[in-house]
């Protein structure tokens, strides 16, 4: 085995790692209260852009896993950083969940569907072919495209479902723009 006395921080995904969808997966309460008794830092990685990291936090502790907010980073957090980056105290036009608008909201931005700097899309369960129609036509007139999230589908208990942000059938992204990517690394 690897010795490993010499990390001093533990940077872990979550979903397929710690858990399945609300159940804890084997051995990681163990570790993470491994980490926390030993003060090890710690945080946990989530292409999840839907909740915030209070939300997600109380679903891991019902899972099971006690996990700080603060030790949680989410795909919301890390697009909400990058647009923040660029435009500090920018626009955009989101289509997501609370997870990612608070998350820009906490780093400046407004939501506004005139001229907005973005057109942001990350997960959503409630998918419109208005706000998909609304999204190509800013993005069209100039609006930079980024995408919390580069895959294709993700996991849900009865199987793979898309996410919206890259699905070819539901993505606003116009024929000759691709979305920037703001979290997880192409593969």
């Amino acid at each position: 085995m690897a010795d490993r006395s010499g990390i001093e921080s533990w940077l872990t995904d979550m979903d397929g790692v710690l858990v399945h969808e609300n159940a804890a997966l084997p051995g990681a309460p163990e570790l993470i209260r491994q980490w926390t008794d030993a003060g090890t830092p710690f945080l946990v990685l989530t292409n999840n852009s839907i909740f915030t990291p209070r939300d997600l936090a109380a679903r891991l502790r019902a899972s099971g896993l006690d996990v700080p907010e603060e030790s949680i980073w989410t795909s919301a957090l890390a697009t909400a950083d990058f647009c923040a980056s660029q435009i500090p105290n920018g626009s955009a036009f989101v289509i997501g969940e609370s997870g990612l608008t608070t998350a820009l909201h906490e780093v400046g931005f407004i939501m506004t569907e005139r001229d907005p700097d973005y057109v942001v899309v990350g997960e959503t369960r409630n998918y419109s072919f208005e706000a998909i129609t609304k999204a190509i036509r800013l993005i069209n007139d100039g609006a930079r495209f980024i995408a919390t999230n580069p895959d294709a589908t993700g996991p849900s208990a009865d199987g793979p479902m898309p996410r919206p942000a890259r699905s070819p059938h539901s993505s606003p992204r116009p024929p000759a723009r691709t979305p920037t990517s703001s979290a997880s690394p192409t593969r």
